[in-house]
């Protein structure tokens, strides 16, 4: 007799694993991308010869005089600002930049257009 609750006990433990094992996880992500997490964020660079240059660092960018523009958002709403490099002023801690780029051409440039789904520039106005 315990031999066959013994069988039993293990035929249903091997059972309800494959079971388990088996079941669809669902989406627990609103991203669309099933269960993958984000892509990290990639920085676009500025056409070859441009004057918009990507900016690594603020660090000694706050008294320039030039124009910086900044893209923040998420997923789904991204945007553009611009602000000039003044000191005591900028918007450099306004918003959590994915990317910022400044202005080294003469005059006052036009600002780029940001696709407002991706993020990505698909104008750069020069």
């Amino acid at each position: 007799m315990k031999k066959l609750l013994s069988i039993l006990g293990v035929c249903g433990l091997v059972g309800m694993s494959a079971n388990l094992t088996a079941c669809d996880k669902p989406n627990n992500n609103e991203n669309g991308n099933g269960n993958k997490p984000d892509k990290p964020w990639i920085p676009q660079q500025p056409p070859e010869n441009s004057n918009w240059k990507l900016i690594t660092s603020v660090i000694g960018e706050g008294n320039t005089g030039k124009t910086y523009i900044g893209i923040f958002g998420s997923k789904t709403n991204w945007n553009i600002i611009d602000w000039k490099g003044i000191e005591g002023e900028g918007k450099w801690h306004l918003y959590e930049y994915k990317s910022i780029y400044r202005w080294d051409g003469e005059g006052e440039p036009e600002i780029p257009t940001v696709d407002n789904k991706t993020g990505k520039i698909t104008d750069w106005k020069e």
